[in-house]
């Protein structure tokens, strides 16, 4: 893909901000409980309806194409912890 084609087909926000920045949370639930990402009376998606790696590959990728920077991969601390 080239530069200009890039460019037409770059992500902005209603404030006109170019998106550039993109976080993904790989799994809806967390050891920690943070109250960053996670309310009280928090409901979980069936394990079957989360992405899978390959899907979450092939999101990331779409959004680098359309100018997408910087990747954050959140959502995964139980994969940290041991035990």
């Amino acid at each position: 893909m080239n530069q200009s084609s890039t460019e037409n087909s770059s992500l902005v926000d209603p404030f006109g901000r170019m998106v550039n920045y993109l976080r993904v949370s790989v799994t809806d639930r967390c050891d920690l409980r943070c109250v960053y990402c996670m309310s009280e009376n928090m409901t979980f998606l069936p394990r079957k309806d989360l992405l899978t790696l390959e899907e979450l590959d092939r999101l990331c990728s779409v959004f680098v194409e359309k100018g997408v920077k910087r990747l954050r991969l959140t959502g995964g601390e139980p994969l940290a912890i041991c035990g």
